[in-house]
C-alpha cells in the first residue's frame, strides 16, 4: 500500500512538472519534460508509455480539476452573476494545470475527453441560460457563444499571467469585469 501511495505521489509530481513546462513550452519533448521533473527519460516511461499517454493523463486530470472547481463554485446558489464570478475565481488559479490544453489540438479528438468537455460545459451552459432568463446576461447571444467567449478569455487570462502582463492576483477580477461588460445587461 505504501508503495502504491509513493508511486501515485510520484505520478502526481510528474504531471505537475509536465503541465508547468508545457504551459511555458507547449512543444516540449519527453526528454525535456523528464529533465524538468529532474528524472531520467526511462523513469518517465515507467509512468507513461509515450507523449500521447502523458498528454491524455494530463488532460484527464485537467478536466477532473475543472469539474471539481465547478462543483465547489455552487453554480446553483445565488444570482447568476455571483455564481459566474465564483466560477471564474475558481478557474483562474488552475492555469498551470489546464493551460496546456489550448496548445494540443490532438487531445480534442479523443472520445473520453470530448465526453469530459461536455460534462464540464453542461453546468456552465445551464448557469448562463439561468442568467439570460433572469435578465442578468444578454439574451441576444447564445449561451454556447458566451461559454466559448469565457473559455477564450480564461486562456487569455492564463496567457497574460504567464507573459507577466497581468498579476496572478488580478486575473480573475479582470476577467469577470471584461466578460460581464460584454455579456451583462446594460
Amino acid at each position: 500500500m505504501q508503495e502504491t501511495t509513493l508511486k501515485d505521489n510520484r505520478r502526481h509530481d510528474l504531471l505537475n512538472a509536465a503541465s508547468e513546462l508545457l504551459a511555458q513550452k507547449p512543444a516540449a519533448s519527453l526528454a525535456e519534460i523528464a529533465d524538468y521533473a529532474k528524472i531520467g527519460k526511462a523513469t518517465l516511461h515507467r509512468y507513461f508509455t509515450g507523449r500521447d499517454d502523458l498528454m491524455l493523463a494530463l488532460a484527464q486530470r485537467a478536466f477532473a480539476t475543472i469539474e471539481d472547481a465547478i462543483a465547489k463554485s455552487e453554480l446553483e446558489r445565488g444570482g447568476a452573476t455571483e455564481a459566474l464570478t465564483r466560477l471564474i475565481e475558481a478557474l483562474v488559479p488552475l492555469g498551470d494545470k489546464v493551460y496546456f490544453l489550448l496548445n494540443d489540438s490532438t487531445l480534442a479528438e479523443h472520445p473520453d475527453l470530448a465526453a469530459a468537455d461536455h460534462a464540464t460545459r453542461a453546468p456552465v451552459l445551464a448557469l448562463i441560460r439561468r442568467g439570460q432568463a433572469s435578465g442578468e446576461f444578454r439574451a441576444d447571444l447564445t449561451a454556447e457563444w458566451i461559454v466559448h467567449q469565457m473559455d477564450y478569455a480564461l486562456f487569455a487570462a492564463w496567457q497574460a499571467v504567464y507573459d507577466g502582463s497581468v498579476a496572478r492576483k488580478d486575473a480573475a477580477r479582470l476577467l469577470v469585469t471584461t466578460l460581464l461588460g460584454g455579456v451583462g445587461m446594460r
